[in-house]
């Protein structure tokens, strides 16, 4: 809210008026304006009126719709266009990701895409999110979360990467909207763990698969390398000779995933059980003596291979993934702490692992409980 103050001053040839209109924010000014007047009546009309263009400006600036005196710089275009744009510039498309680039090109082929960025209306974002919803391919509303939050991080970028005129208020009346209805929800948390018999039949025809002529990707190794170092598969095809401490048997894994930090995130970690070995054996397996890379494939491919075995194999609810998970189980139950499993792993945020450890100790204390109870019940007995 705005403060007026019309201030008197006294001249040799009658008086003039100050208006001073102020906006401030726990107790600093945030945005001020002042003007000199002959008569009060003038000077009041003013601040009235400069009153309400402040306001309106902070109510803007805080929606991400304010533009300043150079605002006949920013263009308008369709949210398709836009897309476009931050997809080809290297800027924003250089960390991009998979999933996200795939969501975002899905986007062009719907509606929206046609919808201009600077007035787009929390309706607009709801009749997407039905939408897709709608679909033959069914998607859930977590997936449909993703067609949200893309987006906005996208259009987020439009005044200060591609001077477009943006309007970010769209996305927080929506959300409550879409929450509330039901159109989108977060995933939940996975605990699923792939159990013994599970992993021994993947490894088993995963094997078969290596002995087809035009197989290459020894899947069986990168099964278990996956498992005993709990890196995620994008990773492990990105692993170099040159960053292996052959005497410290430890590893550089380069770039590793962290939303706070893009670039520079290098993590030297140890190559614990069979993990060093495996690795080594795939020296013997290339062709070329000089390759870079250690598993030199494409990390889809690999994830191909593993979801037609188990979809064979009618293993149901397991992803590529929670071996990752399975990886961090099986340090924290070897009686790591959970600081030098993040280290390992890679987890920024250590309420993931909480997760892992916290089911983990369930599962001591009901057995430890139990062998407590039948021993009090055999000394009763006795």
């Amino acid at each position: 809210m705005a403060t007026v103050s019309i201030e008197t001053r006294k001249l040799k040839s009658g008086c003039s008026y100050r208006a001073r209109v102020r906006i401030t924010k726990r107790g600093k000014v945030i945005d001020k304006s002042e003007k000199t007047f002959k008569n009060r009546e003038s000077a009041e009309n003013w601040a009235k009126k400069k009153a309400k263009q402040l306001e309106t400006k902070q109510e803007e600036i805080a929606n991400g719709t304010y533009y300043s005196e150079y605002k006949e710089d920013l263009r308008d275009v369709t949210v398709g266009e836009l897309i476009h744009e931050y997809l080809q510039n290297p800027l924003t498309s250089k960390d991009l990701g998979r999933t996200k680039g795939y969501v975002l090109q899905a986007l062009l082929n719907y509606d929206i895409a046609n919808k201009i960025v600077s007035s787009l209306q929390a309706s607009d974002l709801i009749e997407h999110c039905q939408t897709r919803l709608s679909d033959e391919s069914a998607p859930s509303p977590q997936t449909v979360y993703h067609d949200v939050t893309y987006l906005h991080s996208v259009i987020k970028r439009a005044k200060q990467v591609f001077k477009v005129k943006a309007n970010l208020s769209y996305h927080e009346e929506a959300i409550p909207e879409l929450v509330s209805l039901k159109l989108i929800g977060r995933s939940g948390k996975r605990s699923r763990r792939p159990t013994r018999e599970e992993l021994r039949m993947l490894k088993d025809r995963l094997k078969q698969r290596e002995t087809q002529r035009t197989s290459k990707i020894p899947y069986s190794d990168i099964l278990d390398f996956s498992i005993y170092t709990a890196m995620r598969i994008g990773e492990i095809t990105e692993l170099k000779w040159s960053d292996v401490d052959h005497e410290n048997k430890t590893i550089i894994v380069r770039s590793r995933k962290d939303p706070r930090k893009k670039q520079d995130n290098n993590w030297e970690v140890p190559l614990l059980g069979e993990a060093y070995s495996i690795l080594i054996s795939q020296k013997e397996k290339q062709d070329n003596p000089d390759e870079i890379l250690i598993f030199p494939f494409n990390p889809r491919s690999i994830t191909a291979g593993w979801q037609r075995v188990r979809a064979s194999l009618g293993i149901e609810d397991l992803r590529y993934h929670d071996l990752r998970r399975e990886g961090a189980s099986r340090l924290a139950e070897q009686g790591y702490d959970i600081r030098t499993v993040a280290r390992i792993t890679g987890h920024k945020n250590l309420n993931i692992l909480y997760d892992v450890y916290s089911s983990i100790e369930i599962k001591k204390f009901s057995k430890l409980e139990n062998e407590k109870y039948e021993k009090s019940q055999s000394q009763s007995i006795d």
